[in-house]
């Protein structure tokens, strides 16, 4: 074959150059450089070893290669799958190693997820304003009765069965049984906590598992936000892991990370009650120790006062004071007798020694003349009769003779 002399020569360039000249056209693009893309995931791959997700987006008319970095992927709220509908944001580069270009995804949300998430925002805005989030009662302390809502052979029920059975064994379950997730879910969980009303709970725990934000749906809508805050009875939410927080755990008196934990907050540990018991009856019975001592000082106290002031206690004091007088008035009496007994005595013997008679019972005799006695020689002449008295007896005689010294 010839060709023409004058047609213009092509030059021949290298796979690398070709492949880096469409690296700097498509990199150098402000407008791939932050794109977002909605499609459908096909070819789903997760790199197990890496982290790395590489998968394909397409529409009805064309497809886009991507991928997604492992640190990125850690941050998704749910597991991509093949079929769903996505869009993801990134920047479409060229590796120019093989020629291809894809789109390296930084962030992936469902499709709708933007509106869903808006439309979320209005409702916990126009529920906060009318103040469905604001009411917050108190648990009680030791709940007899405790209904659980959720699904009825689910983990999260299983979890709450176990937990309490081991705080609060004394605790009686109601097991109400609700869809959690896809259609009819609101509806269900809304009936079940009218249900619990009636069975006479003291507290009633709902939710379920974690899960995507589409899964935990049923407790992001309006109908069971109304039906919690309607509820007469406290609420523990337990809805997905701690990192997801619903309209409905807004709407709750309390809301828990997990199931595990809201079984925790409804019931204490019983073995810390018995020890709380116990240290209440060694301070009741101290105090009541206590109390007895201090008001048995008191009644002894107060019994002696009653003695102190008693008529009794003064008669008997006076009593005392009367033998006290009495018995010394009779040593005084005893003591005054003695003296005057030895008085008379010694005046006796006085009296005894100068007592004629006594004196005439020594041989001695008293001579009387004309009824005197007679002292003196010089007072009788003879002839006279005088009385002689002697210590026994008396005698007559006349003088006869007068003697003078």
């Amino acid at each position: 074959m010839e060709t023409s002399s004058n047609a213009p020569r092509v030059p021949v360039v290298t796979v690398s150059q070709v492949n880096r000249v469409a690296e700097m056209l498509i990199n150098g693009d402000k407008r791939l450089a932050n794109v977002a893309v909605r499609g459908e995931i096909s070819n789903f791959k997760n790199h197990y070893m890496s982290g790395h997700l590489y998968f394909t987006l397409k529409d009805g008319a064309s497809q886009l290669s991507c991928m997604m970095w492992a640190d990125k992927a850690a941050e998704l709220g749910f597991d991509p799958e093949n079929g769903d509908k996505v869009v993801c944001r990134g920047a479409v580069r060229v590796y120019a190693k093989n020629g291809v270009y894809q789109l390296y995804c930084s962030e992936m949300k469902r499709d709708g997820e933007g509106e869903q998430a808006a439309a979320i925002e209005e409702l916990k805005k126009r529920l906060y304003d009318e103040g469905i989030f604001s009411r917050k009662r108190q648990l009680p302390a030791m709940p007899r009765r405790i209904a659980v809502i959720t699904a009825p052979d689910s983990a999260a029920v299983r979890d709450i069965i176990t937990v309490i059975g081991r705080r609060y064994p004394i605790a009686t379950l109601v097991v109400i049984p609700a869809l959690v997730q896809g259609e009819g879910a609101p509806q269900s969980v809304a009936r079940s906590l009218e249900r619990a009303q009636r069975v006479g709970a003291d507290v009633i725990i709902f939710g379920r598992g974690g899960g995507s934000s589409e899964d935990l749906g049923a407790f992001n809508t309006e109908l069971v936000a109304r039906a919690v805050f309607a509820s007469s009875v406290p609420t523990i939410s337990a809805v997905g892991h701690e990192t997801d927080t619903t309209i409905a755990d807004m709407a709750a008196d309390m809301r828990a990370p997990t199931p595990s934990a809201a079984a925790e907050l409804a019931v204490p540990e019983i073995g810390s009650i018995y020890s709380a018991v116990d240290g209440m009856g060694r301070r009741a019975r101290a105090a009541v120790m206590k109390k007895l001592s201090s008001e048995e000082r008191m009644l002894s106290a107060r019994a002696e006062l009653i003695r102190a002031l008693s008529p009794q206690s003064r008669i008997n004091a006076m009593a005392q004071r009367l033998d006290s007088v009495c018995a010394m008035i009779k040593r005084q009496v005893h003591g005054r007798l003695d003296a005057s007994e030895r008085q008379v005595l010694a005046n006796a013997d006085m009296i005894s020694a100068l007592n004629p008679l006594g004196v005439l019972s020594r041989g001695y005799s008293v001579a009387k003349a004309g009824g005197r006695v007679v002292s003196d020689a010089a007072q009788l002449s003879v002839g006279d009769r005088i009385e002689l008295t002697f210590g026994k007896g008396g005698a007559a005689a006349e003088i006869t003779e007068i003697k003078k010294d």
